[in-house]
């Protein structure tokens, strides 16, 4: 965490974060709800941090396209902005260790202890969730959120009582306020309501061809409609269901009315919700292996999630799923509440997120987990060859995140060619997102450079580090003098190869053809060009 520089988004929430909590204007960044970046900014007020702008100039000010990224820069580079971004990273940091605790305990309660030491290892080695867990961003604080909620209203479809409804209300308002793609959890809980009071009660036969620990307490469930045990009518169910369910829409409105200081603009929400992409640029040419395309791919987070994730971890839930179908299972319930959730969010950033990392499955990872941990129940009793299987692949899993240690944010498994193959395939958050800044500074002070160029993805000022250099875009390769240092990040290494790939007028594309003096941080590839490459067929 502290060896890390500053990635892109952390440029605008953390200022952004401060500014609601010091002068209750919800004004910069309003692209994404403000809980995330208030909570990471908690630990600022302690620090007494100047801003540019005084509570009275901010409020007059006409945001503008680019506005919130040079606050920030403001904001951070005029004073300590390691110390700011360490104590800011903090509170991120303790929101994943919540999600760990919170898919060990529900990992626990359907498999055991064995199932949720699993589950808990799976989650505390897999490299995404390493990575992105100490930076000032949204997507891992909506994976604790959204599994909050989703564990907080199965246990109230299991005991229904007005307490559990109002936890259900809050941790959803928490969820719709980390992040605006939590509007997702809102059809997701009216399904798995609806389901529960159609069918009255949380269990089935299936339960009866095979317990296993933590599942044979679920077996004879409470009727699992809210507050409506020992209603025999079918739609009497659904529509105590349905009642109760906008109950919880109602307390979760008020949670997030609150997260942005009660404004008096009744469509607050849907303002910021129409802001989401306000930023990003609609001719944008998303990358894919090798490919570019406006708009990107409706395939591209499955393909992403299949490189980025260790093999292990796809071994382990192919496993589970065999596990699954030859009948080793919770209650139906249990199991639509780890299946529904992530089959939501997958399909839902697959047909409309942006193509910019498989950080965006991130809040589907905790019930892949544990689905996957299934497999660990009554691990004493089962074969000895199942045995030493989940152990080499708990071992396998470890080593490979041992192994890219400290640059989770690189890794790639060995289907994609490991982190050097990554390029290949994806760009942007999933190969680099700034975080090397530090690195860098440290192996030139070994290594010094002159008038070397750099290429990273630009939301941050190297200079800030102790990096001078001449940068270039990561959309406009090109090739430098002889004996010319030049530093390109593993976003600019995928983008610059597949351009010059693409050129009719080039025959020899130097990125091919050039190796790496040396690769810094698992995401910074320092070359030095030779003469017979520079000189020949190059732009």
């Amino acid at each position: 965490m502290k060896g890390k520089s500053l990635t892109g988004d952390e440029l605008s929430h953390l200022p952004a974060g401060y500014s609601y909590i010091t002068t209750g204007l919800i004004k910069l960044n309003p692209q994404h709800p403000p809980l995330i970046k208030q909570l990471c900014a908690i630990p600022l007020l302690f620090l007494d941090p100047k801003p540019p702008l005084e509570p009275e100039a901010l409020e007059k000010v006409q945001l503008r396209p680019g506005f919130e990224w040079e606050y920030g820069e403001k904001f951070l580079f005029s004073q300590d902005a390691d110390r700011l971004l360490f104590w800011g990273r903090v509170p991120a940091v303790m929101l994943s260790l919540g999600l760990a605790t919170l898919v060990m305990v529900w990992a626990s309660r359907l498999w055991g202890a064995s199932g949720g030491l699993l589950a808990l290892v799976l989650y505390a080695f897999d490299p995404t969730i390493t990575a992105h867990a100490q930076f000032v961003t949204t997507d891992v604080g909506l994976a604790f959120f959204a599994t909050l909620f989703l564990f907080a209203f199965r246990s109230y479809l299991e005991e229904p009582s007005r307490s559990r409804l109002l936890v259900s209300g809050l941790t959803l308002g928490l969820a719709l306020g980390a992040k605006f793609s939590a509007v997702i959890l809102i059809p997701i809980a009216f399904l798995l309501g609806f389901l529960a009071a159609w069918h009255g009660q949380a269990s089935d036969a299936s339960n009866k061809t095979r317990k296993t620990p933590g599942t044979a307490n679920r077996s004879k469930s409470k009727m699992a409609a809210i507050g409506f045990a020992g209603i025999e009518s079918r739609p009497k169910r659904i529509a105590a269901a349905l009642g109760a369910g906008c109950l919880i829409i109602f307390i979760s409105g008020i949670t997030v009315w609150a997260i942005y200081f009660f404004p008096a603009d009744p469509l607050f929400y849907i303002r910021g919700f129409q802001a989401v992409n306000r930023d990003h640029i609609p001719s944008y040419e998303f990358y894919l292996m090798g490919e570019f395309q406006p708009g990107g791919w409706r395939s591209y987070f499955t393909i992403a999630w299949l490189v980025k994730t260790p093999i292990p971890s796809l071994i382990l839930l192919g496993l589970s799923v065999l596990f699954f179908l030859r009948g080793r299972r919770a209650s139906w319930l249990d199991e639509a509440f780890l299946v529904v959730p992530a089959i939501a969010f997958f399909t839902g950033y697959s047909l409309g997120a942006d193509n910019l990392g498989v950080r965006y499955l991130i809040p589907c990872f905790p019930f892949f987990f544990i689905f996957a941990s299934r497999i660990a129940s009554n691990l004493a009793a089962e074969k000895r060859g199942l045995k030493i299987a989940v152990v080499i692949l708990s071992v396998w899993y470890v080593a490979e995140f041992i192994a890219i240690s400290p640059d989770h944010l690189s890794y790639f498994n060995q289907i994609a060619g490991g982190y050097r193959g990554g390029t290949r395939w994806l760009d942007d958050s999933n190969v680099d997102w700034g975080q090397g800044l530090i690195q860098l500074r440290e192996y030139l002070q070994k290594h010094p450079a002159r008038d070397f160029w750099l290429c990273d993805l630009g939301a941050v000022n190297p200079a800030y580090y102790g990096i001078q250099s001449e940068v270039r875009s990561y959309n406009l390769p090109v090739s430098p003098p002889p004996g010319r240092t030049l530093i390109l990040s593993a976003h600019c290494v995928a983008r610059w190869r597949a351009i010059l790939a693409k050129n009719p007028e080039i025959t020899r594309n130097w990125l091919v053809e050039v190796a790496p003096k040396a690769i810094v941080g698992h995401a910074l590839y320092i070359y030095e060009m030779p003469r017979a490459v520079s000189e020949k067929n190059l732009p």
